[in-house]
């Protein structure tokens, strides 16, 4: 049962609730055969879920690996602070308070909201000055959290600013959709703008997703509820734009850092 339970996110105590809901949404396709590239993810509060007590490999993960893994031959100092640029876009500086004191006081400084945060400038003014002062890997971290926020608007619930939570009451369900398969797709349908700053690339990125929801769906506005909530008896439509969205968010990942390569060396 525990893949069952995994493709919904949710807090530790929702187990019961996560059962019942798996059994009522058919998340589980008993015939679906998971590979590497297509897997489902674990219980966390935001859209695309983060590495921290996911026994599987998370989205946030997935999209700075292959941003990373583009540029690896360019830039071998990224695959020095690989694991700082990961663990960075892994960290959740939303409007929930956090435990840990110095993530907490950035999530605060940067006014982290349901959908992202108020002022992500300061991510990048942070990471500049660690970089300035020789601490290289915490400036990458700043970076992946930079990249956090990037990723995040590539989901539509964060990019039309609609509020969900992790409880079943306040799901939504594209994200439910999308937790339960990493199958992207990586047709850009547009190049990178080549934009001053990373931070920069959160205001993008969910312009981005807002303009392939309407092209998708023409007419329609985003509700939390208006996806199916399983891969068993989703229209074609919204597979695609989920396969679209986790690709896209790839990309944005790998402008964004590639904006950062190019920030810090002004400096």
């Amino acid at each position: 049962m525990l893949a069952d339970v995994l493709c919904l996110r949710s807090q530790p105590l929702m187990l019961a609730p996560l059962v019942l809901a798996v059994v009522l949404t058919g998340c589980y396709d008993p015939g679906y055969q998971l590979d590497s590239a297509d897997e489902p993810v674990a219980a966390q509060q935001q859209t695309w879920d983060s590495q921290d007590g996911n026994p599987t490999h998370a989205t946030h993960s997935y999209m700075s690996e292959f941003a990373l893994d583009q540029l690896k031959g360019w830039y071998p100092q990224l695959q020095q602070y690989r694991a700082q640029i990961v663990d960075g876009s892994n960290r959740e500086l939303h409007e929930l308070p956090v435990s840990d004191p110095e993530q907490e006081a950035l999530r605060v400084a940067v006014g982290g909201t349901n959908w992202a945060c108020d002022r992500p400038a300061i991510l990048w003014d942070d990471a500049r000055a660690a970089y300035s002062s020789g601490d290289r890997a915490k400036a990458w971290w700043y970076v992946g959290i930079v990249l956090h926020f990037v990723q995040d608007m590539g989901a539509p619930a964060h990019a039309f600013h609609v509020v969900h939570q992790a409880s079943v009451s306040q799901m939504d369900n594209f994200e439910f959709l999308a937790l339960q398969r990493w199958a992207p797709y990586y047709d850009a349908n547009r190049s990178d703008p080549v934009l001053a700053s990373p931070a920069d690339y959160i205001e993008f990125g969910g312009a981005w997703t807002v303009e392939d929801f309407q092209q998708a769906f023409p007419g329609k506005a985003y509700t939390r509820t208006m996806f199916a909530t399983s891969w068993l008896w989703a229209p074609t439509a919204q597979k695609n734009f989920v396969r679209n969205r986790q690709g896209r968010g790839a990309l944005a990942t790998q402008w964004a850092l590639l904006a950062a390569v190019a920030g810090f060396a002004r400096l």
